[in-house]
Formats: structure tokens, C-alpha cells, sequence
């Protein structure tokens, strides 16, 4: 026997036995429920149903219940499901819009590292940088590099002709250091060190101090503590501190020079 929906007037087939009081269906289009066992009108509208052509049922839509199971189709609430719904059609958008966002999400985060490695660092926990930083000896110089390095001679007016060597110390570790010391060391013709000096990198003045002032401020201005905790502490990687040895009274027969990194400390766990 034929029955329709009242809502959307999709009509399905079942068998006669399933016509009983009480019997419930729901539509598995709009998913109506409505009694199968309908008014007497509507049954005078069921009975014409068998007697609609061809032509017309190829019209109006049908659903044939499956017929190798009936019991199957009843619902949690003791009515007939009609029919099988329409099963949307899987879209592998999604997936493919996820993939890109983490693809580009794990590139930028690779080029975040490659090109700031300190910015990434910055944002870690201070336990994750410190298990990932390499450890280095306490006072371990190896790869404390000197560069930019210069020499001359120039007269002061208090002092008269005194001898000046600077240039760059780079920290290449992959931790940040600080307190770096370099020994500058003159040498005769005969390449015997005629004198040596020690000097905490950070600090520095200007060509005119190293003209007027005297030894006393010229000494006090190259250990300036101040200056020197500025610019000689964490010293990150790939970063330089500038440094400056002034011999005051140099000796007679200067050859050659050289410096040297001597010290070069590690910063205090925090």
C-alpha cells in the first residue's frame, strides 16, 4: 500500500501488514511523523493511490522500503523509518585546506628560526632554552674572534707619544658570554714581548680624550664598571664588544703586536 507524507508529499510503499493502530512513520525527507492508518478521507486518498498510472507515479517521487527487512526500519521512538536519506557527499576541502594552514604554520615557524633564532628563544620557557643551548667551559675562549683590529700612535699633551690597539671581539658560541678580557702583547725585531696589558672589553674613548686627558683619566675611563657591564655582559651569539689598550709609556724598538682573548665568562643562570 501507498502512503504520503503530509508535509512534503513524498510518497513511499509499504507492505499491508505494517497498517496497524497506533502505527507511526517518519519521513526520512523531512523527517515527519504522521500515523499510518490515516482519517477516512485520507483512506479513500490511499485507496485511489493503487489506481494511479504509470504516468503519473513516474511523476511523483517514491521510496520503496527495503523488503528483506522491515524490522530494521523501526526507530528509536517506535515508528517506521521510510526510506534511506540522502547521504551528503564527502569533500576533501577541508583536509586539504588543514594540510595547507599547517604546512605554511610549520614554514613560517622554520624561517622564524632560521633568520631570529633569539626572538624564538625569547618566547620559550627558560628551561627549554636552557636544555637546548649548548653548554661551554667556564672560561673557554675558542670561539671569542677578534676582528677589526688597528694600532697607531698619537700624541697627548700631558702624557706625550702613547700607543693604542683595538678592535671587535665576536662571541661565536652558541650561548651568550660576558666579561671578555684581551691581552695585548709588543714585540721587538727579534719577536721577544717587550710588553703586555690586560683589558676588559666594553669600554673605549674618543680620539680627542686620547689626546688631552692623563693617565689617571684615561685609566679610569677605560675601566668605567658601568660602561663595561653595559657592554660586556650577555654578549649574545654572532654579537661583538669593542675593546681598547693604551700603552702610555711604550717602549722603544715596537716591531709587532698581538692580541689575544685571554678570559671570557659564562652569564649567571637565572
Amino acid at each position: 500500500m501507498h502512503i504520503t507524507c503530509p508535509n512534503c508529499s513524498t510518497k513511499f510503499s509499504l507492505p499491508d501488514e505494517m497498517f496497524k493502530d497506533g502505527a507511526q512513520a517518519r519521513c526520512t525527507v523531512c523527517d515527519e511523523v504522521f500515523p499510518l492508518i490515516q482519517t477516512s478521507d485520507e483512506d479513500v486518498a490511499v485507496e485511489l493511490q493503487k489506481e494511479i498510472s504509470l504516468s503519473d507515479q513516474a511523476e511523483a517521487k517514491e521510496t520503496s522500503a527495503p523488503e528483506e527487512s522491515y524490522d530494521a526500519l523501526i526507530g528509536d521512538e517506535g515508528t517506521f523509518g521510510l526510506g534511506d536519506k540522502p547521504k551528503k557527499k564527502k569533500s576533501g576541502n577541508g583536509c586539504l585546506i588543514f594540510f595547507l594552514i599547517l604546512l605554511l604554520l610549520g614554514g613560517a615557524a622554520a624561517g622564524a628560526w632560521y633568520l631570529a633564532p633569539e626572538l624564538v628563544r625569547s618566547f620559550l620557557p627558560k628551561e627549554e632554552v636552557a636544555k637546548e643551548a649548548p653548554v661551554s667551559a667556564v672560561n673557554d675562549v675558542s670561539r671569542i674572534s677578534l676582528k677589526n683590529i688597528s694600532q697607531y700612535y698619537i700624541t697627548n699633551e700631558k702624557i706625550g707619544q702613547i700607543f693604542v690597539i683595538e678592535g671587535d671581539a665576536e662571541n661565536r658560541f652558541g650561548v651568550p658570554k660576558e666579561l671578555i678580557k684581551v691581552e695585548a702583547t709588543l714585540y721587538d725585531a727579534n719577536n721577544a714581548a717587550i710588553a703586555s696589558k690586560k683589558q676588559l672589553a666594553g669600554s673605549s674613548v674618543s680620539l680627542f680624550q686620547l689626546q688631552v686627558l692623563a693617565v689617571e683619566e684615561l685609566a679610569d675611563a677605560l675601566n668605567n664598571k658601568v660602561e663595561i657591564l653595559t657592554n660586556n655582559t650577555n654578549v649574545m651569539p654572532a654579537r661583538s664588544v669593542h675593546f681598547m689598550v693604551v700603552f702610555y709609556d711604550p717602549p722603544k724598538g715596537v716591531a709587532e703586536f698581538g692580541v689575544k682573548v685571554i678570559e671570557a665568562q659564562n652569564p649567571p643562570v637565572q
